[in-house]
C-alpha cells in the first residue's frame, strides 16, 4: 500500500514538474486556460496579413526575350534549357524599375541557373516550382522586395545538346 502511494506521489510530482517546465520553456504548447491557472499570461497570436494581389488592370506583364541556356556536365554542354518568362509588376514606378534593371535581372537568372546546374543542387532546374521561387528571390535581391508580383513561364523545356 505504501509503495503504491509513493508511486502515485512521484508520478504527480513528475506531472506537475512537466507542466511547469512546458509552461516555462514552450508556453505555446499549452492551452490558454492552463496558462491562466498557472498565473502565466497567454501569448497573443500574431495574424499575418497576406498581401492583396493586384487586379489584372493594375499590373503589366514585361516580356523577357526567350533564353537558351547551355547546361554543362564535365566541361561539355550536356543539354540546353529554354526559358521564356514574363514578369508581372504593378504599372508605373515598378514597371520603370524593372525596365531599368532588365539586363541585371536576366544576368542573375542566367548566373543562377548555371550555378544551380553546376552544383547539382536538388531538385535543381527539373523542379519548375523550385526554379520559379528561386528566380523570384534572385530578382528581388536586385530590385528590392515586393516589386515583382509573379514570374510566369510562357515556355520552359530542356533538350539534349546532341
Amino acid at each position: 500500500m505504501i509503495r503504491i502511494l509513493i508511486i502515485i506521489v512521484v508520478a504527480l510530482a513528475l506531472l506537475i514538474g512537466g507542466v511547469f517546465g512546458v509552461a516555462t520553456f514552450a508556453p505555446n504548447l499549452l492551452p490558454n486556460m492552463v496558462l491562466e491557472l498557472l498565473g502565466i499570461e497567454p501569448t497573443k497570436e500574431k495574424t499575418v496579413a497576406k498581401p492583396i494581389r493586384p487586379g489584372p488592370l493594375e499590373t503589366i506583364l514585361i516580356d523577357l526575350e526567350p533564353m537558351e541556356i547551355p547546361l554543362f556536365r564535365d566541361n561539355k554542354v550536356d543539354r540546353k534549357l529554354f526559358m521564356h518568362i514574363l514578369i508581372e509588376v504593378r504599372r508605373g514606378k515598378d514597371e520603370k524599375t524593372i525596365n531599368e534593371n532588365l539586363v541585371r535581372i536576366i544576368d542573375s537568372f542566367l548566373t543562377y541557373v548555371h550555378a544551380l546546374n553546376a552544383l547539382n543542387i536538388k531538385p535543381g532546374v527539373n523542379d519548375r516550382a523550385f526554379l520559379k521561387e528561386r528566380l523570384l528571390v534572385k530578382a528581388g535581391e536586385i530590385i528590392g522586395p515586393d516589386i515583382i508580383i509573379d514570374l510566369l513561364f510562357v515556355n520552359i523545356f530542356e533538350r539534349p545538346f546532341n
